[in-house]
């Protein structure tokens, strides 16, 4: 695979040489036509002009008229032919006479302009010029002057100015390389110092340096910012990667810890099956809540890669909730707290979602209503159409939550009162479990509370 540099030279040079040929082919075509037009201007000047200097009577062309004309010192030749196309005489430095052709002699104009052509003798070519002189306008041609020109200099101009075209291009082509390969250098130089410090940056250093961002380079610049956002995801990432990792070691080693100590002390003497019975007891207690925490960061992993839906249907929001709440109602007897649904739609309401998810969304919500609610209390269930949402009210009259907690409820592990969720059995992954889901299904979670008065928590998901 070539580098960046590379490609770029390839790039700029082909680019280069491409622009360099199409102005060459321009520069050629033009400067050819321009030669050619300036040949036949100078031939017809020249075949008028003998036609005005030989007299009709003799039809040569005296040594007088060669250094009128200036035969020697521009280089090309003169011919006279009769008003029968009979040739009549010639200049002297041309060798060997052309004839007359029948375009030449076919010309009708009545004030005798030039005719202009290619002709062919002795193996050559020649640009020729033949001006029929007439003595009065529209009278009938009295002889024909000519001017040519072997075409042979004509090439070798032409040729001259191709070497010209071809030598110049590539000498700006070399130099263009050498200039693109320079510059390429000094471009990708930035690139190379940025490939460097973020090759140096460590999952150590990740909070502490960011990549420099240039002032005099817009493209790399926003290159570098790029990165730098990048790194700061990459750094909230690690950082709750990190926290995540203290806070489950810590939940699991609480109930591990307090499962070894009940059996050990258990095992130091006998016991009777009374007091074992208690510590199977207490056993199971940690266990579930083992296997809550274990089910809940299983959730969690699912959602972190993507799978927290399982399959998309139609549910009916009203009935999904009234059915957790007839599940929970024996929960809610046992700790005497009136726990009820209200429903003010008048049709079903459905989103499209996961039955199992949205189920346990609402189990989490109202078990933990449930969970920080006093005896004597309530919890209510509401469900409501706002179009075009479904919003689903756990309403408790609790204790209620302090406002700096509030910004903080849906995060992983985070407890208002660590020792009383503890002792509740909570692991505080509930309500981040619920942000989760609930946002899988494009919808959104929020919380309203106060203290002495009791919690709102408002599911809001999009109508089916």
């Amino acid at each position: 695979m070539r580098s960046l540099r590379a490609r770029l030279f390839v790039g700029f040079t082909a680019l280069l040489a491409a622009a360099l040929l199409v102005f060459g082919v321009i520069v050629w075509l033009v400067a050819r036509e321009a030669m050619t037009n300036d040949l036949d201007d100078f031939l017809r000047s020249k075949a008028t002009l003998l036609g005005r200097l030989v007299a009709p009577v003799r039809n040569r062309i005296e040594p007088w008229i060669e250094q009128e004309v200036q035969v020697q010192e521009r280089h090309f030749m003169l011919q006279v032919f009769a008003a029968d196309g009979s040739f009549a005489g010639k200049s002297s430095n041309l060798a060997q006479a052309i004839p007359l052709s029948d375009e030449a002699r076919r010309s009708e104009h009545p004030a005798g302009n030039a005719v202009i052509e290619t002709l062919h003798a002795d193996g050559r070519a020649y640009r020729v010029a033949t001006h029929p002189r007439r003595e009065l306008w529209g009278d009938p041609v009295a002889l024909y002057a000519q001017a040519l020109i072997p075409l042979d200099s004509v090439h070798a101009r032409e040729r001259r100015l191709l070497a010209w075209l071809v030598g110049c291009g590539m000498v700006v082509l070399a130099a263009g390389g050498v200039a693109a390969w320079h510059l390429s250098r000094q471009w990708l130089r930035s690139v190379a110092n940025l490939e460097e410090a973020a090759r140096g940056l460590s999952s150590a250093e990740l909070g502490l340096r960011r990549l420099f961002v240039p002032a005099d380079d817009a493209e790399l610049a926003a290159l570098a910012a790029s990165f730098n956002q990048l790194l700061d995801r990459l750094e909230g990432a690690h950082a709750a990667q990190q926290r995540f990792t203290a806070d489950a070691s810590h939940e699991l080693r609480t109930p591990l810890t307090v499962l070894r100590g009940e059996i050990e002390v258990a095992l130091r003497k006998p016991r009777t099956a009374e007091e074992y019975r208690e510590v199977l007891v207490s056993n199971r207690e940690e266990i579930e809540r083992l296997s809550r925490l274990t089910e809940n960061m299983l959730a969690l992993a699912h959602v972190d890669v993507g799978e927290a839906l399982a399959q998309r249907e139609l549910v009916n929001v009203s009935e999904l909730c009234s059915g957790v709440v007839a599940k929970l109602q024996a929960l809610a007897e046992e700790r005497r707290i009136l726990l009820r649904h209200e429903d003010g739609s008048e049709g079903p309401l459905s989103v499209n979602g996961d039955r199992m998810a949205l189920d346990r969304v609402m189990l989490n919500l109202i078990e933990n209503a449930l969970r920080y609610t006093p005896a004597g209390e309530s919890v209510t269930v509401r469900v409501s159409q706002l179009r075009p949402w479904i919003e689903i009210e756990v309403i408790d009259t609790g204790g209620g939550i302090s406002a700096e907690h509030l910004p903080h409820l849906f995060e992983r592990f985070y407890r208002v009162d660590k020792a009383r969720s503890r002792a509740h059995g909570g692991s505080g992954l509930g309500l981040s479990i619920v942000k989760a889901l609930v946002e899988a299904h494009g919808g959104g979670v929020s919380v309203r509370s106060e203290v002495g008065k009791g919690s709102v928590f408002v599911v809001r998901l999009p109508e089916a």
